[in-house]
């Protein structure tokens, strides 16, 4: 178990090392400390869509391609995964769509060992509540928030 004091001077290192403000150190440790469930999510998020039904998609396993398309009688193909909850770290979205015309669908699927972020309570407003609030791991994509970005930027 490291004290706060001992965390403090592993702050201070850093920053007399990199030249960064404490708050950035800070926030750089705890992404390095987060570096391999980082990886693996960038992993679950990033993949180019099988050219081909007959080959197994590259997303991982966790996917329903093959559906048919009730328009056109074509089949659906995985194409994408991205976080699909604002504060639920273990949900993603996936998205099909039709190899035939432009219709498509998206898919909630939980992944709760290969989380997109971490998701943290915090007190916030006036009356002191706590609040669930996600973090997104640096390198992942998320369509409503950003990943935290150093201070200055």
């Amino acid at each position: 178990m490291t004290t706060n004091r001992g965390r403090k001077d592993v702050i201070r290192d850093r920053m007399a090392a990199t030249g960064e403000s404490y708050n950035v150190a800070a926030r750089n440790l705890k992404a390095m400390k987060d570096m391999g469930a980082t990886r693996e999510a960038v992993l679950v998020q990033r993949w180019s869509p099988a050219d081909s039904p007959d080959v197994p998609c590259p997303c991982g396993g966790t996917c329903e391609p093959g559906e048919t398309c009730e328009r056109c009688h074509a089949t659906y193909r995985h194409v994408k995964r991205y976080p699909g909850s604002v504060t639920d770290v273990g949900v993603w979205a996936d998205r099909y769509e039709c190899r035939g015309c432009p219709a498509s669908y998206t898919l909630t699927v939980r992944l709760a060992d290969r989380p997109w972020g971490v998701a943290e309570t915090v007190i916030q407003g006036g009356s002191a509540e706590p609040v669930v609030r996600a973090r997104v791991f640096p390198g992942v994509l998320h369509p409503l928030l950003r990943p935290e970005t150093p201070e200055g930027d």
